[in-house]
């Protein structure tokens, strides 16, 4: 029997047991509801700012993320221009105005981009098929029963497929960010009632119940991490399922129209700003521990295209730091044949001098469906 395994899954964990969260699907839709918001100019304007984001040939209509978080980076370039504005020998207060409005424009249009990403991947969430739902069961069973130690998965999605399904099977051994021992008290207003809700607080250390030896960590954020007004710093809070089904109150409006004093907490943001993000509270916290989850022996990444600059560099960190004969048994599954060898040895500093990977590296190419019963899957357990 093992004891410990790190585990990373990416989006194609999420669309290979509800191929509706596939990137481009989402993307499509997400358009669709913001154009129903702001209109299809504002749609046309995001598409033409992102599009500058991206390398030759890529669409703006393929991934929600570049064109959200493109908007992000313009917000942000508006602040420095107004501070510039107020530097001119003339003081131009017209001209500071006019930046101020439409910065604080392009930060609401951004709002509505993230609501309608999370209100789109919140709907999906719930659309999974008995057959999937059991699918996805026997593999969370099968990594779980394998390993005796912790298993520690950190997630790069903002879905709770995932949460769902432990929470059914393994509740009792579970945890993750929110601190059960720690609760705060929020106000949503609903047709000008106050309605209270009671919920947990997210960790502001490693403190971890001893009794739990099942972690899933969101590395990213996710639909439940919300933070809301409450003194200097703010209350960073994880919603249950019972404020998303409240009826009538629908939260993902409630950004859009500036109605609610709480804000999603995900990393939604481009290339060159994501790094910046994920160096910030609680993003900084869960890839501390997913980093300290990497010092065991096996590593099990699933749906990961290995184009995220972060997690890269926390894989090759971990990796390097060991001798050769120390190096962790990695077993990479995907689907297909898009995600190249060549691509995953340099994520991992792995270079062609180092000579073959297959001492610790194996791609199986079959997906995260039914991949406990492959044989790779066998060879990574036992070996």
């Amino acid at each position: 029997m093992n004891n410990d395994v790190a585990v990373l899954v990416g989006n194609g964990l999420s669309i290979a047991f509800n191929p509706d969260l596939n990137l481009q699907t989402i993307t499509k839709n997400v358009l669709r509801r913001i154009e129903a918001a702001e209109g299809a100019e504002v749609v046309l304007a995001m598409q033409e700012i992102a599009q500058r984001a991206l390398p030759n040939g890529a669409k703006t209509d393929e991934d929600f993320e570049v064109l959200v978080g493109a908007f992000g980076a313009e917000s942000r370039t508006l602040g420095l221009l107004g501070t510039l504005a107020e530097l001119t020998e003339h003081d131009d207060r017209d001209l500071k105005k006019a930046i101020d409005v439409t910065a604080k424009f392009a930060e609401k249009v951004r709002d509505t981009g993230v609501s309608c990403v999370l209100e789109e991947i919140s709907d999906k969430s719930n659309a999974l098929d008995t057959e999937r739902a059991e699918s996805l069961d026997n593999l969370i069973k099968a990594i779980v029963e394998a390993f005796e130690g912790k298993v520690v998965i950190s997630n790069l999605n903002y879905d709770t497929i995932l949460l769902n399904a432990l929470i059914k099977s393994h509740n009792s051994i579970l945890t993750d960010l929110a601190n059960g021992a720690n609760w705060q008290d929020i106000c949503i207003l609903d047709s000008g009632i106050k309605r209270l809700f009671r919920v947990p607080k997210l960790r502001t250390s490693d403190n971890f119940p001893g009794d739990r030896r099942i972690y899933l960590i969101h590395l990213h954020g996710s639909i439940s991490f919300w933070l809301f007004s409450d003194g200097d710093e703010g209350a960073y809070v994880k919603l249950h399922k019972e404020v998303f089904k409240f009826p009538n109150l629908n939260l993902w409006e409630k950004v859009r129209n500036g109605e609610i004093d709480g804000r999603p907490v995900v990393v939604l943001a481009s290339r060159k700003d994501k790094v910046d993000h994920v160096n910030r509270y609680p993003f900084s916290l869960a890839y501390e521990v997913s980093a300290q989850s990497l010092q065991c022996d096996k590593w099990l990444i699933i749906g990961y295209s290995f184009r995220d600059d972060p997690i890269n560099n926390m894989l090759r960190s971990e990796f390097l730091d060991r001798k050769r004969e120390n190096k962790p048994r990695v077993l990479v599954v995907t689907y297909g044949e898009e995600l190249k060898l060549r691509d995953v040895e340099k994520a991992f500093g792995w270079g062609v001098e180092d000579g073959s990977s297959s001492e610790w590296l194996t791609i199986n190419r079959e997906g995260a469906s039914d991949m406990e019963n492959t044989e790779d899957w066998v060879n990574f357990v036992v070996d």
